[in-house]
């Protein structure tokens, strides 16, 4: 039998199970670095098809290896696999029952494609005759998050290229993004003091209005940002998203917490943007006798596309696919994703998975995001289908 028919018949035989243990993971979500009992089922799992080489570099998350060549390099496939601290507010048989934890970023797909991928090597076996390592990764989600401390442990050690995937609900079902360049953005936190003398809300001149204060921060900050850096050349995103203040309706208060995030795609472009902020702080504590200090907490690296990989993909491992599908070039976000540690060390591509329908429209990150199983049978088959292509 053509290994393309041999592919598609034993995926055939297991997409039902597949699309069960994608409900269980939705139904037991755990957030970053507690993923314990999410790794157990993907572990089980392996272990029922017989894969042996399965190894746990951190307390959570598996490294799974398949070694058809001894000394030649690995391609490494990597899932996420942990959940995010929002209610599920959707009404369906696989509802969250952890409560206010949720996958709403699509991490019990990623994993569940992967562990698709894994079952059809194992049972395979020859057929698939290139080196691969695919990696359940845990802790995406926060910062630090788990891509750091699982290089530090040398998972990519003769490893070649690394792929990663994502699900996209801004692209239809069927569509699949190979787009060369950025395609994540850095996520860095910031953390925002405001200090002031407190007072009375009826004598605010008296007092240090510190909500004013920052709130001309935040109208300033994102102005100038706007007007003071080329978005075209060096995108960036900024965004205030919390401030924490007060005790009561009548009390000016002494300390105000701001917090937000900032997306940038380049070093250069933070520095730029942080010089900027902190001239405009330091322009309204001389104006308000305030005291104003600024923290950030930098997440992963933008996720750069290697644009020899994709074009690999595009010439080599789409020959012969047997889905219908619409290739997306130019397709970016700016979300974060640790994946870019990675990109960081090997060549590495971020592919992305569109699962838009007339009956799945909510966006990552929000309680009611779900996606049609299909996208389990096309992801699979892709991965696969490179895998058998690459030479």
């Amino acid at each position: 039998m053509p290994m393309q028919k041999k592919i598609q018949a034993e995926l055939k035989r297991i997409l039902p199970m597949l699309i069960r243990f994608r409900e269980e993971l939705h139904e037991h979500p755990e957030l970053g670095w507690q993923e314990i009992e999410t790794t157990r089922r993907i572990r089980e799992k392996l272990e029922t098809a017989a894969v042996s080489h399965i190894f746990s570099p951190l307390d959570t998350g598996l490294l799974v290896t398949f070694e058809k060549q001894a000394g030649k390099p690995f391609l490494l496939l990597r899932a996420d696999i942990d959940a995010l601290p929002i209610p599920d507010k959707k009404r369906v048989s696989y509802h969250s029952r952890n409560e206010g934890v949720c996958h709403a970023c699509g991490h019990d797909f990623h994993t569940t494609i992967m562990l698709g991928v894994a079952l059809l090597i194992q049972k395979l076996g020859g057929d698939i005759p290139i080196n691969t390592k695919i990696l359940f990764q845990p802790a995406e989600e926060p910062i630090p998050s788990g891509a750091k401390s699982l290089i530090e442990t040398d998972v990519l050690q003769n490893v070649s290229s690394a792929f990663g995937l994502h699900l996209e609900p801004r692209l239809p079902l069927g569509t699949i993004s190979l787009t060369p360049g950025w395609v994540n953005m850095q996520s860095i936190r910031i953390d925002m003091e405001f200090s002031g003398r407190g007072g009375h809300s009826a004598r605010p001149f008296a007092g240090t209005d510190l909500i004013w204060i920052a709130t001309r921060f935040i109208s300033d900050a994102y102005q100038s940002v706007q007007r003071q850096t080329d978005g075209l050349k060096q995108p960036a995103v900024l965004t205030f998203t919390e401030i924490t203040a007060g005790e009561g309706y009548n009390i000016l208060p002494e300390k105000l917490q701001l917090t937000g995030t900032l997306r940038v795609t380049s070093a250069e472009i933070r520095k730029e943007i942080f010089e900027i902020l902190q001239k405009l702080a330091q322009n309204l504590e001389n104006e308000t006798d305030s005291e104003i200090k600024i923290q950030s907490q930098i997440g992963a690296p933008p996720v750069i596309n290697d644009p020899v990989l994709i074009q690999k993909v595009k010439a080599e491992g789409l020959k012969q696919f047997w889905h219908p599908i619409q290739i997306v070039e130019d397709f970016r976000s700016p979300g974060g994703d640790d994946f870019g540690y990675y990109a960081e060390k090997v060549p590495s591509a971020m592919i992305r998975f569109g699962i838009q329908t007339r009956n799945f429209q909510h966006g990552l990150h929000t309680p009611l995001f779900d996606a049609p199983p299909e996208v389990i049978n096309l992801a699979v088959s892709f991965f696969m289908n490179v895998l058998r292509n690459w030479g």
